[in-house]
């Protein structure tokens, strides 16, 4: 069936009296805009109209899509919901026989109408308001538990298919919904992009629609919680809430992931959630089962928090290269002197056990450029002596200090990995006291499927290194624990980060590579 389009719609409903078959709507007065045009609001297979009838006001769905066997779909939606003792849902009815749109007619759904807004209004008056989204998540729990256990989806959850009226969650629009008797993958669409899992498709269709969506949709107002400024900068006009589809499609390369996982009490979900992304739609757990740590599929880079391998480098002159996560400012006194101030710039959040970079008073004063909030995000090349370990119960910090300008080389995308490739798809040195290899001072290192096992490096006397002449200086020589998988055919950096995901764009922290340059007075 050819349905009409909007222009077509909008002559029709005009005239409510002529264009309506139900005897309340030809009563009702259609919304309309400052033109005088009707008030429409789009979604995937209809246009809501708002009609005000005498007894009600009305939410008109008028396709424009075909829905494949639209009125069996909402017999059986509607007799389930009915038969529910719940209210997140609202009463509508289907007319096959609906509207008249130049001298044929046409179905349409008309549903209670909402007062109140959708989540993505609600959010932007609302996302600073931790008790009213603490209240949205246990919502939400509750109606993903009940759906769960009746069999039912909607489809496609959604900011503008969830309304919060009176602070409470109405699910709208059913085109897609899945009862109890209905034939799986027999659906009709995918669900708005920013909320579903990657591998969605149409055969889909079934019980289990839901749960990635609810998963998301639960760890944004969770982050929300943790840290308000992330709405501002994430919410794509209103479209989402903090993830977009590029977000599933690679959490490795995720702006947000990266937040995430740089929070403490959200880094175990969203290392899960990232796995779930990772995974195929089958493996997608319920939402009680993501919030008690059950049944989540293992991730495809398998996520480390050890610092073992730098551990091993403690008084070796490295160079790290890495991504920023935090720019920790600060000021000591010792004795009755003025304040000194540092700053530590953290590879990963300063709660877990992490590299950093050490920058004192001294250093400070003779760096051109003041460590800000700009260098978040920004790779680095730093080299220097690693540190002793700093230590306490809860965390173990790993430091190279910097004390001149020209210790720290700023690297975009492209030079980050070069650098990487080189260091991935060099040759074994022949030294026998050394191993060509990489490793993860971050709480997330991908551990390759052929790992070399490094061999221990002969501490080296002070003064000249014995035994070898060089005609020039010598690239730096990997030394730490896990070897780096060699990726063939790389023709570009932009390829080359592409191609190794799961260890180069750590999730919410960075890959630090520790390379021992050998030293020669």
């Amino acid at each position: 069936m050819s349905y009409p389009q909007i222009t077509d719609y909008h002559e029709a409903i005009q005239h409510p009296a002529q264009a309506f078959i139900d005897p309340d709507l030809k009563q009702g007065a259609v919304a309309e805009n400052n033109l005088g045009l009707p008030l429409v609001m789009s979604g995937g297979f209809a246009l809501t109209y708002a009609v005000t009838t005498p007894r009600r006001k009305c939410a008109v769905r008028c396709f424009h899509r075909e829905i494949p066997a639209i009125q069996q779909k909402y017999d059986a939606t509607s007799k389930k919901l009915r038969s529910l003792a719940i209210g997140c849902f609202v009463d509508f009815d289907f007319q096959q026989s609906g509207i008249s749109v130049r001298q044929r007619v046409f179905p349409i759904v008309r549903m209670d109408w909402v007062e109140g807004d959708t989540l993505g209004i609600w959010l932007d008056k609302n996302f600073n308001n931790p008790g009213a989204l603490e209240k949205a998540r246990t919502d939400f729990v509750a109606i993903a538990r009940f759906l769960e256990r009746e069999g039912i989806a909607h489809g496609d959850i959604q900011n503008g298919n969830v309304m919060v009226a009176d602070g409470e969650i109405k699910l709208i629009d059913y085109d897609g919904m899945f009862v109890p008797g209905m034939h799986p993958g027999n659906g009709s669409e995918t669900g708005h992009r920013h909320f579903q899992h990657p591998g969605r498709r149409v055969s889909n269709f079934g019980p289990g629609m839901d749960r990635f969506s609810f998963i998301a949709l639960d760890l944004s107002l969770r982050a929300l919680i943790e840290d308000r400024s992330i709405y501002s900068k994430f919410r794509e006009g209103g479209e989402t809430i903090i993830f977009k589809a590029n977000d599933f499609a690679d959490p490795q390369n995720s702006e947000i992931f990266r937040r995430l996982l740089a929070m403490p009490k959200l880094k175990g979900q969203a290392r899960s959630f990232a796995a779930i992304c990772e995974a195929p739609l089958a493996a997608v757990p319920t939402l009680d089962e993501f919030l008690s740590g059950r049944n989540i599929p293992a991730a495809k880079a398998p996520i480390n928090a050890t610092l073992a391998s730098a551990l091993q480098r403690v008084g070796d002159r490295v160079e790290l290269i890495g991504r920023i996560v935090e720019i920790k400012p600060g000021s000591r006194k010792q004795g009755k002197g003025r304040s000194k101030r540092y700053v530590f710039i953290n590879f990963g959040s300063w709660r877990g056990n992490i590299v950093k970079i050490s920058i004192w008073s001294d250093g400070l004063a003779r760096l051109k450029e003041q460590p800000s909030a700009k260098w978040i995000g920004r790779w680095v090349s730093v080299t220097g002596l690693m540190d002793v370990p700093y230590e306490t119960k809860l965390y173990k910090h790993l430091s190279i200090t910097v004390q001149e300008e020209g210790q720290i080389q700023w690297l975009d995308d492209a030079q980050a990995g070069f650098r990487l490739a080189s260091i991935a798809m060099a040759p074994p040195p022949r030294d026998r006291g050394l191993t060509g290899a990489v490793s993860s001072a971050s709480p997330v290192a991908a551990s390759p499927p052929a790992a070399a096992k490094p061999k221990a490096l002969r501490p080296r006397s002070q003064g000249t290194a014995r035994g070898h002449k060089r005609a020039g200086p010598q690239p730096p020589i990997p030394a730490t624990a896990i070897a780096v998988p060699a990726q063939q055919g790389i023709q570009s950096p932009r390829r080359f980060l592409a191609a190794i995901p799961q260890w180069v764009w750590a999730i919410g922290t960075i890959i630090a590579l520790i390379t021992l340059i050998r030293m020669y007075a």
